[in-house]
């Protein structure tokens, strides 16, 4: 999952491993669910599932009090140099192995040479483990000043 703001939109990228699609139907109908759900309604969808392509988006207003929009795109993958990025993401992230399992149905740190039609635009290891560094170095420079975390 990815997320995102643009002025008063909030966007939310689903990615779903083509063998583990969840019906985006019955996801919307949870999501907007009159007592569980958001107070949301759906203003417009732009939907490929029924051509076979790889996505959709739905747009939704607020039904509230508020001007907020919601712009959820579920998107679908079946490259396995892809899934197998996503599985080398929750591995690193600490999941546990039967959830990684669950989700991406390949066991923890599978690998995967890219395919015909890959974006090449892998690198989400790469940035967590960035990150892992940054905190890492600030909580270091912070235990040299004295300061607790």
């Amino acid at each position: 999952m990815a997320g995102f703001t643009k002025h008063d939109t909030f966007g939310f990228r689903l990615t779903y491993a083509k063998q583990h699609l969840t019906n985006h139907d019955r996801l919307i109908a949870d999501l907007t669910h009159p007592v569980c759900g958001l107070e949301l309604t759906e203003d417009m969808r732009a939907c490929g599932c029924a051509h076979g392509q790889t996505g959709c988006r739905i747009w939704f207003d607020d039904a509230g009090s508020s001007s907020g929009r919601l712009d959820l795109q579920v998107h679908i993958e079946d490259a396995a140099c892809e899934i197998a990025e996503f599985n080398q993401a929750l591995t690193f992230t600490g999941s546990p192995s039967t959830e990684i399992m669950k989700v991406t149905g390949f066991p923890p740190d599978t690998t995967a040479p890219c395919e015909p039609g890959c974006h090449h635009r892998h690198g989400t290891l790469d940035h967590l483990r960035g990150m892992a560094r940054a905190r890492q170095e600030e909580r270091e420079q912070l235990k040299r000043r004295g300061a607790s975390c």
